[in-house]
């Protein structure tokens, strides 16, 4: 019977098939406290997904990779392997715990008081999540999910100066929200409390919002939730459901549908220059390391390099004398681009003085120095 209706829906609509869809899949609240249901794993999701040709962008809570659940590495484990198999991880709060009234629905802005927290205050709850997940997976998220969508203008403050490019929250879609915060919204949930007899149902108003909101918004980014704590996922709904959404939009859609991460999706849309074919191309086959700009330069200066393969990188700025003034990353990288910000400060936060300094990027086997001059 479901054949048939998937059938019905196809021929239905074939004639009207849109242009071309840009598919995000966010999944939030990675390992919740409450993991009873079997199986205590992202892979099955993550199998659908990807044996379909579809990406994932996991919201992950950094402290669950500290708590006793994952005290033998399994979920730090899976989150590296899938970041090697092309999907992302998008920081999604600290604890997803509000320390103002203990609510689990915020935690960035107290939505219950109405109490806005302070830059230092969110600052450390970002930079502790930020540690976490470098010690943990290796990676430096560049997109944010604020628990319960919960955020202020210091909130996105603290992003920006914390070098996160991308926000996925309430508000305007595909735009700009505070300065060079790009907002990339998921559209709608439609698995929360997902049983059988709603399953076709879910599936026709999922498969006809898609094609509404992605032609008018010129993308869809659909929501889920919670991978351990529902019902549905022990005993497999979700994860059908899934497999029988993308198969759906591989049917209709044929070629003309291409399935981006949340960041991938805002970097298309943000940057005018940036076509699907770039953020596609070929990862370069040289280290190259990039000339800082601006040099000279008064206060800041940007590190650029591109890496052929995953790496774990170091950049560490020298004065003339040899001696580390800072060490501005140490991390696994993707291959492609990569940039990183020096503020002209050592470790322990002091300027600089004029002069020259030098910036040495370590990739594996790769070593570069180059020079660079501080001018006040």
């Amino acid at each position: 019977m479901k054949i048939l209706i998937y059938i019905t829906l196809f021929l239905s609509n074939f004639l009207y098939s849109q242009d071309s869809l840009i598919f995000v899949i966010r999944v939030d609240d990675i390992y919740s406290r409450s993991a009873v249901y079997i199986p205590q794993t992202i892979i099955p999701f993550q199998n659908a997904v990807e044996s379909r040709g579809g990406k994932v962008t996991w919201g992950v809570m950094p402290h669950r990779l500290i708590e006793n659940m994952n005290n033998q590495g399994n979920l730090s484990a899976e989150l590296k392997a899938t970041i090697q198999a092309g999907h992302e991880i998008s920081q999604h709060g600290y604890i997803h715990i509000c320390s103002k009234c203990n609510s689990s629905n915020h935690e960035m802005y107290c939505t219950a008081t109405q109490f806005a927290f302070s830059y230092q205050v969110q600052m450390n709850l970002i930079k502790q999540g930020l540690k976490i997940l470098r010690d943990s997976v290796g990676v430096k998220p560049v997109s944010f999910i604020p628990p319960g969508h919960a955020a202020d203008s210091v909130t996105y403050s603290v992003l920006l100066d914390s070098s996160f490019t991308f926000i996925s929250t309430t508000g305007p879609r595909k735009e700009y929200l505070f300065r060079n915060l790009y907002n990339l919204p998921a559209h709608s949930e439609f698995t929360w409390q997902l049983i059988q007899s709603q399953y076709n149902s879910k599936l026709t108003t999922a498969l006809q919002q898609i094609r509404t909101n992605g032609l008018s918004d010129g993308y869809y980014c659909i929501l889920f939730h919670d991978p351990f704590i529902r019902p549905s996922y022990e005993n497999g709904i979700v994860i059908n459901w899934i497999s029988d959404l993308l198969d759906s939009l591989n049917n209709e859609y044929a070629g003309r549908i291409k399935y981006l991460t949340l960041s991938e999706a805002a970097t298309y849309f943000s940057s005018p220059a940036t076509g699907l074919d770039e953020i596609f191309a070929d990862v370069p086959t040289e280290f190259e390391v990039m000339q800082n700009y601006p040099n000279p330069f008064n206060p800041s200066t940007q590190i650029s390099f591109i890496l052929p393969a995953e790496k774990f990188v170091s950049v560490k700025v020298y004065d003339i004398f040899g001696s580390e003034i800072i060490q501005l990353l140490e991390e696994n990288l993707s291959g492609g681009k990569h940039t990183v910000t020096w503020n002209g400060k050592s470790t322990a936060g002091n300027s600089v003085s004029s002069g020259v300094y030098f910036y040495k990027i370590v990739a594996g086997e790769f070593t570069k120095t180059m020079k660079m001059v501080l001018s006040k």
